[in-house]
């Protein structure tokens, strides 16, 4: 059954300028002694200003590894010669290039949050790849937090000066504008996390502060929250509407243009050879291909075969047959074609792990949803996917700080004690653990125990199918997959349910409808890749936080509203030093999964890279973003030569 419920679309109608969110400072035209007045409060406010310690990064809750005066990352070729193409495949497909209305599938290159993935839009700051979470000046040369915390300052760089694709300079209205947009505007995955920014006061023409509520001010990662979203040209959108989607390449001031595209699929940014922030020490050594393409396709063996076929150059390959037996071919053996395990440096989480739809009453009972979590056998699963993955027991799989172990104690003790009343008692008794399961498909005990507590929720087998003994419901799952190869995996599992009397379907729609779907509530299982970074924050807030399951365009896709794990994201959010911040994750990590909301399962530490060996890299080491890795390559003559001889001979 569809969902009907109404959700809410935390959008304002706020106008974008001039509201009170947006504060520029500026004086009246004054004579005679009110002059006199003004020119000394002036220049006591300018010596304030002035007296602002800016420092060149900012780390989360720690001190950045950089030097102020560092000339490249660690993890770059600074001399990495710029040229040649490189072809990423995406699932799916686009429609815009605006990423702020919630409507609308944006097109790769033009991601916000991620200033890495952003090739048109430069940001403050961006991230260093090989650190928890520190971010260094782009735009802004400067970074300035006061010791009550009140705001956050950054002051605009002059040395190049930052400057839009068309020569104008960026400027504090910009910033003033981009605030307003994104505050007022957007969509909520990007309103969401800038939430405790009340307003911009703009200072002089090369500093901005952002004001933050006081209940807020001791989160630390506040600074990336706002440092990192892509900095919009304000004469640019003051003749467009920002609010709609579009298919005209905006104007942008990073290191690429769109030059060509065909909507839906495919679209090439070309490298701007004047980029004014091409010798910055953060990006030196990085986005070194004169052109990016993405390609878009909406089957993974189709897209197998397009990598094969050298229509496009390399692919994150997460599919575990087509990773041990698709690249079984000549050009691999001859060198031409590679695969490579890429380490990371962060959470693996959890590999397209099933939950369930809370908006339907049958899965708020923890008793169902016991009962289906012991019905799944990961270990039959994954002898079958050629032990690709990992045994996952924890939503931050991978990462000894934030992943739950043994029974609490300590701060994580302290913090579930102020819930005992609102959790599971198994929280603080058990270890969590995967279902007791034999790798055989199915145990005869757990069938059992599933029985059990499907009727003590009020579930009873009558000729062969589950009901409800008091309403004659029919327990039904609809699954709705992103993809047939991640539908296929379920099938298994919808065998071992129909062993207690539930009957299932499972459908794989374009990804658009997917979306949909899983937006509208109109499913009743589904899967997602849930890949926490270093500092899970917005992640945990987005997937778990009860105000935003009415939220039109949310990410609460399982509709969870738990009052314990609001608590300790409040605690998460608000945790003054590292110790405080990972045992408030553990502790919800404990809360989630005795919980039953999702069914932990597959994960992977190292992702798995499949390319034609045409590029140049540095040594590999472990970075916290994915993409990271590809924006440091570069295009090897020699080595692009003798695949498309091989390629174009076959």
């Amino acid at each position: 059954m569809t969902s009907r419920r109404k959700r809410k679309t935390k959008c304002s109608t706020a106008p974008l300028l001039g509201s009170t969110e947006s504060r520029l400072v500026r004086f009246p035209l004054m004579t005679g002694r009110n002059l006199v007045w003004a020119a000394g409060i002036s220049a006591l406010f300018a010596s304030l200003v002035l007296a602002t310690e800016y420092k060149h990064g900012y780390a989360f809750l720690a001190e950045p590894s950089y030097p102020p005066d560092f000339q490249h990352l660690k993890y770059v070729n600074p001399d990495a010669p710029k040229g040649g193409l490189i072809r990423i495949p995406q699932m799916g497909n686009w429609d815009s290039f605006n990423p702020v209305p919630p409507r609308g599938r944006v097109a790769a290159g033009l991601s916000v949050g991620s200033p890495t993935d952003n090739l048109l839009l430069d940001s403050l700051v961006d991230f260093a790849a090989d650190e928890i979470s520190t971010i260094y000046g782009v735009i802004a040369d400067g970074i300035a937090i006061p010791a009550d915390k009140a705001w956050i300052g950054f002051r605009l760089r002059q040395d190049p000066t930052p400057r839009w694709h068309d020569g104008r300079p960026i400027t504090v209205e910009d910033l003033e504008f981009s605030f307003d947009v994104y505050k007022n505007q957007s969509n909520p995955s990007i309103q969401n996390p800038i939430e405790p920014f009340t307003h911009i006061e703009v200072l002089n023409d090369r500093e901005v502060r952002y004001h933050i509520i006081e209940s807020e001010r001791s989160n630390p990662l506040l600074p990336m929250r706002i440092g990192v979203l892509p900095v919009l040209p304000k004469h640019y959108w003051e003749s467009e509407e920002i609010t709609e989607t579009t298919v005209t390449p905006p104007l942008g001031s990073g290191p690429y243009r769109i030059s060509d595209f065909y909507v839906g699929q495919w679209v090439a940014f070309e490298r701007v050879e004047d980029y004014w922030g091409r010798d910055l020490p953060i990006n030196r050594g990085r986005f070194n291909f004169d052109k990016i393409k993405f390609d878009y396709f909406r089957d993974d063996q189709v897209q197998t075969e397009s990598l094969k076929g050298n229509v496009v150059d390399v692919h994150v390959e997460n599919i575990p047959r087509l990773w041990e037996t698709a690249y079984d071919f000549t050009p691999f053996h001859r060198g031409l074609f590679k695969k490579s395990y890429v380490p990371q440096m962060r959470p693996a989480g959890l590999w397209w792990p099933i939950f369930w739809n809370l908006e339907q009453p049958r899965f708020q009972d923890i008793r169902v949803r016991e009962a289906l979590w012991l019905l799944n056998d990961f270990i039959w699963l994954n002898k079958r996917n050629y032990d690709f993955y990992s045994l996952a027991t924890s939503y931050f799989h991978g990462s000894p700080m934030y992943a739950s172990q043994g029974v609490p104690e300590g701060k994580e003790l302290e913090l579930l004690e102020e819930v005992r009343h609102l959790v599971p008692s198994r929280v603080f008794t058990e270890p969590y653990g995967p279902p007791p399961n034999q790798g055989d498909g199915w145990s005869r005990d757990t069938i059992v125990r599933a029985q059990e507590l499907l009727k003590e929720a009020g579930w009873v087998v009558k000729k062969n199918k589950l009901v409800h003994s008091e309403t004659g419901e029919h327990f039904h799952i609809r699954f709705v997959a992103v993809s047939p190869a991640l539908g296929g995996s379920f099938i298994h599992y919808t065998q071992v349910l129909e062993r207690v009397g539930i009957t299932s379907s499972i459908k794989s729609p374009e990804i658009s409808n997917w979306l949909y779907r899983m937006r509208a509530g109109d499913f009743d299982g589904g899967a997602i890749w849930f890949l926490p970074d270093n500092t899970p924050t917005a992640t945990i807030d987005n997937a778990f936080n009860s105000a935003l399951v009415d939220l039109e365009y949310g990410s609460n896709w399982a509709n969870i509203e738990n009052p314990a794990l609001d608590h300790l994201i409040e605690k998460i959010k608000t945790a003054e030093d590292f110790e405080s911040y990972a045992a408030a994750i553990r502790a919800l990590d404990r809360v989630l999964l005795w919980n039953f909301y999702f069914i932990p399962g597959m994960a992977k530490e190292k992702v798995g890279i499949a390319y034609w060996n045409k590029f140049g890299q540095p040594n590999p080491v472990p970075l916290n973003r994915i993409t990271s890795h590809v924006h440091l390559w570069w295009w090897d003559e020699e080595k692009a030569k003798a695949v498309d001889d091989y390629t174009g001979r076959n």
